[in-house]
Parts: structure tokens; sequence; C-alpha cells
């Protein structure tokens, strides 16, 4: 099989495409640098040279993950008229990135990566930066019923968990439209979004 040639800088993303195929296809045990080099037709050592070792390139995978969701909930909390909006559009966006991207997702809350990658935790405290600083101005603003670390706490359980259940097929079968989709989260965040924010403040 002839080796495919790619120009400078993509073959990091080449290996981690390859190796959100594989998890796709057989899911995260079917991992392996020899794996991904081989479907990549490269090297086994080209991965390795890259990202070190499995859990790096894991690591690599799911650093991506955290940008994409931060890039998605800041969209989101931007466009909104309030901040019990922006609470409810943050947790929407979150529930929709993992059922738009469930590998990466899988990757992100695997418990097999470098932690401790200066690179990952800064991914990782962006992702939920913004729903803090909401959260804070909303506390200024004194139109929190519960204090925002608790807020902070519970709307992320709530909201990964919605995620997680979609992805296990909990909620999959008769009517399971996109549009349906979109109205069962809807209607959670804005149960939670509601029940977080005095009556005054609420849009």
């Amino acid at each position: 099989m002839a080796r495919r040639t790619y120009h400078h800088g993509d073959l990091p993303a080449a290996l981690i495409d390859e190796t959100l195929s594989i998890v796709k296809q057989d899911g995260m045990g079917a991992v392996s640098i020899r794996e991904v080099a081989r479907r990549a037709q490269v090297s086994h050592a080209a991965p390795a040279h890259h990202f070190g070792s499995k859990s790096g390139l894991l690591t690599a995978c799911a650093i991506v993950g955290f940008q994409k969701l931060a890039e998605a909930v800041e969209a989101a909390a931007d466009s909104a008229a309030s901040h019990r909006d922006a609470l409810q559009a943050t947790g929407v966006a979150y529930v929709q990135f993992a059922i738009d991207n469930p590998e990466l997702f899988t990757i992100m809350f695997s418990g097999q990566l470098q932690t401790d990658d200066p690179a990952y935790g800064e991914a990782v405290t962006r992702s939920f930066r913004r729903l803090q600083t909401l959260l804070g101005e909303a506390e200024a603003a004194q139109e929190l019923s519960a204090d925002p670390r608790l807020v902070s706490v519970a709307a992320w359980s709530l909201v990964h968990g919605l995620a997680a259940l979609w992805l296990s097929g909990r909620f999959r079968g008769k009517g399971d439209g996109r549009g349906d989709r979109r109205a069962l989260i809807d209607a959670v965040t804005a149960l939670f979004a509601d029940g977080v924010f005095r009556s005054g403040a609420r849009s």
C-alpha cells in the first residue's frame, strides 16, 4: 500500500481524524498508535513522534474537543439577550455539541488523558469560563436564587447527564427527529434556568 504524503502540519490533524474514525467504528479500546498509523498509511513512529503515546494522542483529540466546545458555548452565550437566556443557551450548546461530536465527547471524558498537559488545562478552562463569567455577572446583578458555584456544578451535571443519556440511546425511538431532539433539550434547559433565576430576571 502506498504511503500517503502530507504537507507540513497536516499529519497531526490527519492522525486525530483517524483516531476519531476508529472510536466511531470500533470504540475506544481499538485505538492504538500502530492502528492509527496503519489507517493513516504512515510509519508507526509518526504518531509517536507527534504525540508520544496513546494517551498523548487521545489528549490531543480532547484538546480539539474542548476548544470546539468552548467556541460553541461562547457563541451561544454571546447571542443571548439576558443572563438567564445565556445560561439556557450554553446548556443547549453543550448537549448539541455532544450529539454532533460523539467521538470527541467520548474521548474528552474517557479518563485516559494526560490531564497535566498545559494545553489540555487551558482548553478545559476556556470551555467553562463563559459559564462562570455569566453566572458571576448574574450574581452581581442579584438575579440568581442560589450560589453561583452550585448553579455551575448543577448546570454542568444536568447537561452532561442529558448528553450522555442521549448518546446511550435512552431517548431514541419513535419521534426522535432533529426537531423533537431540540424541543427536549430546550425544555430541560429552560426548566433549569427558570429554577435558578429570580422571577424578575427571567426572559
